[in-house]
């Protein structure tokens, strides 16, 4: 590169236009929803028992699907053709369409009888909603340390967690990554706990022979922008389960109207006022989108290998991405690395900060750490009693503690690096700016690894 002028120092920066991966909408989307809009179809849901509504309840989402009514306790014709085509294109019979991931936690949490007292185990290196859906369903959350290079949950820091308070664990797939997911699933069966995925970010990608989402007791995908498919708001639950199905179905839609007295207890516990329901334009793109998801997938894999390939040939001494431990069907979320301060000399804000200098976002991470979060260094999430970790049923009451959390806290606060723009309508070309904006960070390493952070503000980690 014959410019190595920094921006910062006033040189050319490698980007001036915008950079970052978008929203897929086609022409059919746009005349499917402008259609339900002429129509009046905004939403299909009644929240009251009807005829035929406990008829329906167990049905799995290719008979929903084929459901006559318009209006129905499970939606219109457009969520219950999203849940279908889920379905198919997971393998799993039942497919619950929600409003948000994080609405889809909750229901998934309450769906499998979580509650009060109990302690669900997940990692902090996720966006907050992972633990805070616990919290939600009056559960809590227990921190277990990452694995350093997949940035999973740790399989040995899980178990060491594991108390007799504990009645799940949650995986959490970040970037799509499934880490040691067998190890996961091995403890809780052992253990006798429930498994909750977190698939947030990994729609049709396979671990093993089944798909990310499906292997414990029930899964949640993101619908949100700007995840690897984009209805602007929503998630998905998936499980194989129809008693769990069922009452996710219920948390989902005003449950506590619908049991009567001959109903049993496992059905109403839980099963109150929460409308979780997606609206009919949302689900109408996403049953567009997913006949595209493939390819969009596709687009991620390539642009994400092409950039792995490039950084690790060209700066393999400075920067390692994270281990995948399902690259064949790995499609990212996000392209993630380690920066090795150590190696380089330049710290990994400064890393950051040049690279956003140069119109190439970068995220340093997560916003904090979800163990960072004042609702749990103070124990303080309902009222002012400390509730749910005052709770009289929670046997650990008053032993509430964070563990150290070294690999997360190290990964958070020194390494992470991570691109987001790895999707549509991004292309090889703009990967080989993100190479250009290390290229000129190396060919300035000694100007750059002179720079003591401590004496500056300039160079602050964020998005």
């Amino acid at each position: 590169m014959k410019n190595n002028k920094l921006a910062i120092d006033g040189g050319n920066p490698v980007r001036t236009t915008e950079f970052r991966s978008m929203p897929f909408i086609t022409e059919e989307m746009i005349e499917n929803v402008s259609s339900l809009m002429r129509e009046g179809r905004l939403t299909r849901f009644i929240g009251s028992l009807v005829p035929g509504t406990n008829e329906i309840m167990g049905l799995k989402s290719f008979q929903v699907e084929k459901i006559d009514d318009s209006v129905t306790f499970l939606g219109g014709p457009s969520v219950r053709k999203l849940e279908s085509k889920w379905s198919k294109c997971h393998g799993v019979d039942y497919s619950i369409a929600v409003n948000s991931a994080t609405s889809g936690l909750i229901a998934a949490i309450m769906a499998i009888g979580i509650g009060p007292g109990d302690e669900v185990i997940c990692a902090p290196f996720s966006f907050t909603a992972s633990a805070t859906s616990i919290v939600l369903a009056n559960a809590i959350p227990v921190f277990a340390d990452i694995d350093l290079d997949t940035f999973c949950l740790s399989p040995d820091a899980a178990e060491k967690a594991v108390t007799q308070s504990t009645k799940a664990i949650m995986p959490i797939h970040w970037n799509s990554n499934a880490g040691e997911l067998d190890a996961i699933m091995s403890i809780a069966k052992s253990k006798k706990l429930k498994v909750i995925e977190d698939a947030s970010q990994s729609p049709l990608m396979l671990y093993g022979d089944k798909y990310l989402g499906t292997h414990g007791d029930v899964g949640v995908f993101s619908l949100n922008e700007p995840k690897n498919i984009m209805t602007g708001e929503g998630g998905i639950v998936v499980t194989h389960d129809s008693s769990i199905a069922v009452k996710c179905r219920l948390i989902r839609n005003h449950g506590e109207a619908i049991p009567d007295q001959n109903s049993t207890d496992d059905l109403v516990t839980n099963a109150i006022g929460y409308n979780f329901r997606l609206v009919e334009l949302l689900a109408e793109i996403g049953v567009i989108q997913l006949d595209h998801l493939p390819h969009l997938n596709k687009v991620r894999k390539e642009n994400y290998t092409y950039l792995v390939d490039q950084l690790v040939h060209e700066f393999g001494e400075f920067i390692i991405p994270q281990r995948i431990t399902h690259l064949e069907s790995y499609s990212p979320y996000t392209a993630g690395f380690r920066w090795l301060s150590k190696n380089s000399k330049i710290h990994r804000n400064i890393v950051a900060h040049v690279l956003r200098s140069e119109g190439i976002p970068v995220a340093c991470g997560v916003s904090r750490l979800m163990s960072d979060n004042p609702l749990f260094q103070r124990q303080l999430a309902y009222g002012n009693n400390h509730c749910p970790f005052a709770c009289h049923l929670y046997k650990g009451r008053g032993k509430y503690s964070i563990p150290e959390l070294p690999n997360a806290k190290r990964l958070q606060n020194k390494e992470y690096l991570g691109f987001f723009q790895i999707g549509w309508p991004n292309t090889i070309s703009d990967m080989d700016d993100i190479v250009k904006g290390f290229k000129k960070i190396l060919a300035n390493k000694k100007y750059l690894s002179n720079i003591d952070l401590s004496k500056t503000d300039t160079f602050i980690p964020g998005r």
